[in-house]
């Protein structure tokens, strides 16, 4: 089978590799779509952790099932996948945190992912979709389950006030789910023009492009009209002091977006003077299921948010594509069979 192999930094090739023999209890899936992640291109360009090379990269694929080694998916199955491999009973497997497991592995990482024309997962790892589901739609269940993980970490309550800092995939992601919660978006906050046009049309009552800008909006709004949460999606030193600028006193902020080897400075007086707490995010947690529910229902618009899809062929122009600050690309797919 075909599959984009990287070696190294912004070393990826299309190969011809075995293809995947799964063991019992796991299923072979065709791959339709795989989306680019930011840490997808973070791997690529060889500032990530948790990963080992040559990798095949991907982790926010959908496919249907051609083998099915045990009883929980069946030949012609449209599924998702979760990207934890786990020990399954550590304290932290128990907690639904398995990213934090000692033992973790990750599809796309350190085990062959989704830019390949098949990959191979355990089936307690899929969740089944409705047979009309549309797979380039799916893809983008389990960045939903992330920004579903992060509303859970910070406690979002119906009614309660949002930002969003950063609105890529991840954090368009985040403000609908942020919607879908009950919560209400008063800004969304990214210097990309189209980010921030799609990010209004999802909903956010006010886009800004900038810090300047955002912090002439504190001033106006004043104290009482702060956000409850503040959601930072690009996890740039810049936006993680203004997230803590931005919330209400007594509110919460979440981390969700990070960059690795990258520092903050913070004033230590922050934290206790606007008694705010800061909640750090990874991965879906146990989410996937109820992301792929909201994906298959329709509920998750996707359309403003994957702007291109190129081929598997093209596999390495499209993680340069995604990596690029253009201003017309939000979310990159490639699809599996070109």
């Amino acid at each position: 089978m075909r599959a984009a192999v990287l070696h190294g930094p912004r070393d990826l090739s299309v190969e011809n590799v075995p293809e995947p023999e799964p063991p019992e209890g796991w299923a072979l899936v065709r791959v339709a779509y795989n989306a680019i992640c930011g840490s997808d291109v973070s791997l690529y360009n060889d500032v990530w952790h948790g990963s080992a090379l040559p990798a095949v990269p991907g982790h926010e694929w959908s496919g249907t099932v051609v083998e099915a080694r045990g009883p929980l998916v069946s030949p012609g199955d449209k599924v998702v996948g979760d990207i934890a491999l786990t020990c399954g009973h550590c304290p932290w497997c128990r907690r639904g945190q398995p990213v934090m497991c000692p033992g973790l592995r990750e599809f796309g990482f350190t085990d062959p992912g989704g830019c390949a024309e098949y990959i191979a997962v355990p089936e307690t790892h899929l969740v089944r979709l409705p047979p009309d589901t549309d797979l380039l739609t799916a893809t983008q269940a389990e960045p939903l389950a992330v920004a579903l993980h992060a509303l859970d970490r910070v406690r979002l309550e119906a009614g309660e006030t949002v930002a969003v800092l950063g609105c890529g995939g991840i954090g368009l992601n985040l403000l609908q789910a942020a919607r879908m919660s009950g919560g209400c978006v008063v800004l969304a906050v990214d210097p990309i023009e189209r980010r921030a046009a799609v990010a209004a049309s999802l909903g956010a009552r006010t886009v800004l492009s900038g810090e300047e800008q955002v912090t002439r909006w504190i001033e106006d709004v004043g104290p009482a009209g702060l956000p409850d949460v503040v959601l930072d999606a690009c996890g740039e030193p810049e936006a993680i002091r203004l997230a803590g600028e931005l919330v209400r006193p007594g509110g919460r902020v979440g981390l969700i977006g990070y960059r690795v080897g990258k520092r903050v400075e913070v004033p230590s007086a922050q934290w206790p003077l606007k008694l705010m707490s800061t909640i750090g995010v990874m991965g879906p947690g146990r989410f996937l299921r109820r992301a792929a529910d909201l994906v298959a229902r329709g509920a998750l618009r996707t359309d403003p948010v994957i702007t291109h899809v190129l081929g598997l062929s093209e596999a390495d122009k499209a993680f340069r594509l995604a990596g690029r600050r253009d201003p017309d690309v939000i979310r990159v797919a490639i699809r599996a069979d070109r």
